[in-house]
């Protein structure tokens, strides 16, 4: 059982109080919101932290599908669930076009929903890994200098040094001495390394990159 948090936001008290202890007898830790902007006010509910979103998409003041399409990009680690007793095809195409995990119409069906929530918790703990992987990955690779940026390109192209020491203008001397150099700096001792871990960082800098299976 995740231990990240479900914040749900409905302007519904009763709708709030049901999901509520419905959700917190499966031992998940729920935070409980009348409107959008009250989540806002929320300093706990920070973008950094794991979790799960579960908002309604017609409220007073600021609506759960203008809250995803104008600010959900700040929480790139919480999946969002939107939940509408007034679903039309517009508003679940616009719903998933900015990102929505899932759209739900009610009344809920609440096994469907309890398993719609798990996979979000642990999508959102997946995200939050490769967060820490792809940071990790950058670190190592801003070490590098511009130069040996420009022998990485080459190299991982699958140029020899007597290539990228053409193409670079370089003695072979020296563009060895740079792949050396590179090996060093990101500790790898030999090539496929080299590319897998390049070739992973552009995977994981890629936007908008989710685990979730479409089949």
């Amino acid at each position: 059982m995740s231990t990240s948090p479900i914040w749900l936001i409905d302007d519904d008290a009763s709708i709030r109080d049901s999901l509520s202890f419905l959700l917190q007898t499966l031992g998940w830790q729920v935070t409980t919101y009348s409107s959008v902007a009250a989540f806002e006010a929320d300093s706990s509910a920070t973008p950094t932290l794991t979790g799960c979103l579960l908002m309604d998409i017609r409220m007073p003041g600021k609506s759960g599908l203008s809250w995803l399409e104008e600010t959900s990009q700040h929480y790139p680690l919480v999946p969002v669930i939107l939940m509408t007793g007034h679903g039309t095809i517009d508003l679940c195409r616009r719903a998933f076009q900015h990102g929505a995990w899932e759209f739900f119409t009610k009344p809920l069906d609440s096994d469907k929903l309890i398993d719609c929530i798990s996979e979000a918790l642990v999508e959102s703990e997946q995200r939050a890994a490769q967060q820490q992987e792809r940071q990790l990955l950058e670190n190592k690779f801003a070490q590098l200098t511009l130069r040996e940026r420009e022998v990485l390109e080459l190299l991982v192209e699958g140029q020899s040094a007597k290539e990228i020491a053409r193409a670079l203008s370089l003695s072979p001397r020296t563009a060895e001495a740079h792949r050396a150099s590179i090996f060093a700096r990101l500790e790898v001792s030999s090539l496929a390394p080299l590319v897998w871990e390049y070739a992973r960082l552009k995977m994981l800098s890629q936007p908008g990159k989710s685990t979730r299976s479409n089949g």
